[in-house]
């Protein structure tokens, strides 16, 4: 007769908070073991938001980039424009003002990724390069990650 094993492996698809939250904390400590960037993290130091938004008279939020910077990085996470605005430079100028900024809080380096149905040739023409290249992600299409050099 064989030995029951210790252990059992549980398949869900209702996501746990408690569950989910353990795996996450118990990942945080392992890399705060063998980074001092993510010890640092774990012991408070987080990434810092730095969003650039566009505006009418009025005040109405017409799009903008939401980007933190952490460990000399600049990431830009979400980048969106009222179709109206688009093609007129705004673009841009959004980046160029969130790259102004890393470089005062000390960033050398951006990322960002986009699909392939996105704006991957806007990037490169502001001097970000494909480092990563995911394809058929989604079916037929491509997931890129770019980073451009910010000194």
């Amino acid at each position: 007769m064989a030995t029951p094993e210790p252990y059992r492996i549980v398949l869900t698809d209702v996501a746990d908070k408690q569950d989910r939250q353990l795996v996450e904390d118990g990942l945080v400590a392992f890399n705060a073991t063998r980074s001092p960037y993510h010890a640092a993290a774990s012991e408070g130091q987080h990434d810092q938001p730095l969003d650039v938004f566009v505006r009418d008279a009025d005040g109405t939020n017409l799009g903008g980039i939401v980007c933190a910077t952490l460990w000399g990085w600049l990431s830009i996470d979400l980048v969106w424009l009222d179709e109206r605005l688009r093609g007129q430079g705004y673009g841009s100028r959004l980046i160029a003002l969130a790259e102004d900024e890393a470089r005062r809080r000390g960033c050398t380096r951006s990322r960002v990724t986009t699909y392939s149905f996105q704006a991957r040739g806007f990037y490169e023409k502001l001097g970000y390069r494909v480092v990563g290249q995911l394809d058929d992600f989604p079916p037929g299409g491509a997931h890129y990650t770019l980073r451009k050099e910010l000194v």
